[in-house]
């Protein structure tokens, strides 16, 4: 269930960084975070697999849509000691950022209830698949099937049947989230892809944070303690690293 944690980095990061329908995305490496900026070896409940796992791979798929899609699978899921409780609600926060060194984007966009939104972003009961009209761009697969989550919880143990599929939207699916007004959407588009593309193409770094409690409604000064201070209810983190072009 909690292959959700990957998503941003091609629903987020492809929301605001991509001016045409035809979108390059290369995953250039992916890997659990380490205690200093995930949770403690002692509160990690899940960890996924880097990039240089056996059997990881990415495949390429169009959807019944016409959408482009990419299937992420293989290596194995670890889930540690008491396992994820199918009873409880999981957030994630993503950190978004323009390259290595560059500051997290501020969210724009998330609902009344702090949830969802595009840039550095709570999402919220990610087992429902909450937060926005995007939330049917993402199909998570267990066995080849829709993976059960809150009716079944995820226990202690080592899962290599778990897989991801994402479709990315397109240019007109995703303008409405910038501005209501379509000029000022599109001027917005423009202005993002050109103070930041070099070269054509875009450099995104992504920290997944994923959380046991919720953290939707936290202050700024709460949200960073628990992000980089306390991290009270962290229980996995994830770095993805990737360049998105377009043609």
């Amino acid at each position: 269930m909690i292959w959700t944690i990957i998503i941003n980095l091609f629903v987020l990061g492809v929301i605001i960084c991509n001016g045409a329908n035809d979108i390059n995305v290369k995953i250039e490496r992916h890997f659990p975070c380490s205690p200093s900026s995930g949770p403690s070896k002692e509160n990690t409940l899940i960890r996924f697999p880097s990039y240089k796992s056996p059997g990881v791979k990415f495949e390429e798929i169009i959807n019944a849509h016409g959408n482009k899609c990419f299937k992420l699978s293989g290596g194995k899921v670890e889930v540690f000691g008491k396992g994820l409780d199918g009873s409880k609600k999981y957030y994630v926060h993503l950190e978004t950022r323009i390259g290595i060194h560059g500051k997290p984007e501020r969210c724009v966009n998330a609902d009344s209830d702090g949830c969802g939104g595009i840039g550095s972003c709570v999402h919220c009961d990610i087992c429902k698949n909450m937060g926005g009209a995007l939330k049917n761009f993402v199909e998570i697969l267990q066995g080849g099937q829709p993976a059960k989550c809150h009716s079944e919880g995820l226990p202690k143990g080592s899962y290599n049947d778990l897989s991801l599929k994402v479709c990315l939207p397109s240019k007109k699916e995703l303008l409405p989230f910038l501005d209501e007004n379509s000029t000022r959407a599109q001027q917005l588009w423009d202005l993002f892809v050109s103070s930041r593309s070099k070269s054509g193409e875009i450099p995104l770094v992504v920290a997944a944070r994923l959380f046991d409690r919720p953290i939707n409604k936290l202050t700024t000064k709460e949200l960073n303690d628990a992000l980089h201070g306390k991290k009270i209810g962290m229980i996995g983190c994830h770095w993805i690293y990737a360049t998105i072009s377009q043609t």
